[in-house]
Order: structure tokens, then sequence, then C-alpha cells
């Protein structure tokens, strides 16, 4: 697995979302490796990581990124890379010291008793159009990410300019992917966490409803939220600063 480790202070493990790679940090990391040692994943099959079949099977993923991590980090998950650091995060709780979910949720489809999270439906068609045009399903999904932002257009150039620096992800990673974006209920992890945890959310993401912010708070009463003004899927982009200032006093308060 591919890590960039860069910075100087507290270890912070950042991970991207789904068909991306940590060259999406850009803008953030510039400015979080003035204070923290950043530890920037590419997940398996994207960027710089190779890919195995199976790698994104939690039962592998997990370890893997335990193997391959500080003993004891922050981290910080986009989309599906906070659920997956959820899932990190309720299988290591001694490793991870805070935990920051950015525009992510323990479940990103709707269940019968979670109504906040889109129809799978849309994320089945994703898989079913991912095998017959995958450049075309990767740039619909970007629009929708950046959909909604009061700099829709501008976020839009800026994902599709870090995405252009390596290959696209592996096929078959980004179908399991899809998959975990279906599959994973989170919801009893964050239930159970006991490390302080903020939930960042942008007031005009596409893919995630404000009102889920209400309902993490009701399955676990001692997580922070944040709403951003303006923002959409991708705030770390759209809002770097404000995002900074959320993450950087976060992480340093004394809670």
């Amino acid at each position: 697995m591919h890590i960039t480790i860069r910075g100087e202070g507290p270890n912070l493990v950042m991970l991207h979302g789904w068909s991306m790679h940590s060259a999406v940090w850009h803008d953030l990391a510039e400015i979080l490796a003035n204070q923290f040692t950043l530890y920037l994943v590419d997940l398996p099959g994207h960027g710089e990581s190779d890919w195995q079949g199976d790698d994104f099977e939690l039962d592998r993923l997990l370890p893997s990124l335990a193997k391959a991590l500080p003993e004891k980090a922050y981290w910080l998950g986009w989309s599906l890379g906070g659920t997956i650091s959820l899932a990190f995060a309720n299988r290591y709780p001694e490793r991870v010291r805070k935990l920051i979910l950015l525009a992510a949720t323990p479940c990103f489809v709707q269940q019968p008793d979670w109504s906040h999270a889109m129809q799978a439906a849309i994320f089945h068609d994703f898989a079913d159009k991912l095998v017959l045009e995958q450049t075309e399903t990767l740039q619909r999904f970007l629009l929708l990410q950046a959909r909604g932002s009061v700099q829709s257009r501008e976020t839009i150039k800026a994902l599709a300019a870090r995405l252009a620096t390596l290959n696209p992800a592996h096929p078959t990673a980004l179908r399991q992917g899809l998959s975990l974006l279906i599959h994973l209920d989170m919801r009893s992890a964050l239930s159970g966490l006991h490390c302080p945890t903020t939930l960042i959310l942008g007031e005009r993401d596409t893919l995630i409803p404000q009102a889920m912010l209400t309902a993490a708070i009701a399955l676990n009463p001692s997580i922070e939220t944040k709403l951003l003004a303006g923002a959409g899927h991708a705030p770390f982009i759209s809002h770097a600063a404000e995002c900074h200032q959320i993450v950087a006093s976060f992480l340093e308060s004394e809670k």
C-alpha cells in the first residue's frame, strides 16, 4: 500500500473517497502539514497502490492499514474513506486518538430505519454502468460530488485535476469500493465509539442529507457535528480554509 508521509507533528492519517487517490487532499494537506505528520494513503488499486483480488474486503483491508500505519494517530476520512476510518476505529479502538468523518456517513444507502441516505438504486446504477463505460461513470460521479456547492465548477475542475495526476483506479477496486458504499452499515460502530469524533458535512451535499447529522447524534450523543454553509460533498476543496480551521481546532482541543 502506497503511503506518502509529510509534515511534522502528531500523526494524522488521511483516507480519500471512492475512485480518488491521496493527491485529492493537496490543498488541505499543504496547510495541515505545518501542524501534523500526515500519512496520505492510496487505498488498494488507487493512485500508486497495487491491486490484488479482494483487497477491499474489510478483513483484508483493515489489517493492511493497521500494519502500514502508526500505532497511534488521528484519523480523517472523506466519504468512503470516512466509513473505512470508522470501521478501523471500531476494530482497533486503541489505535485512533480522534476521528474526523468528512462528508461521510455510517451508512450511505437508505434502510427501513435509516432514511438519511441515498437510494440503493443510484449506486447500483453506477455499478452497472461502470462495467460498460468506466470513464463516463467516473465523470458522472465527479459531477454528483460537486453539485450543489456554491463553487461547483471550481470543485469539479480541482477534483478532475487531482485525478489526472495518476492513472484511474483498478476496475475491480472500483467495483469493490462501490460494493462497500452499498453494503456497509457502520451505525453500530458509530454508536459504540469511545474516541472523540466529529462529523463535518457540507450544507449542500447531494450524497448525504443534513438530517444525517441529527440521526448520528441520536446514535452517539458524544460526537460533535459541523455544517459548512455553501459546501457540497468535497468541502475540503471548495472550503479548504474553513475545513482546516475545524480540523485543527478539533484535533488540538483537550477534549
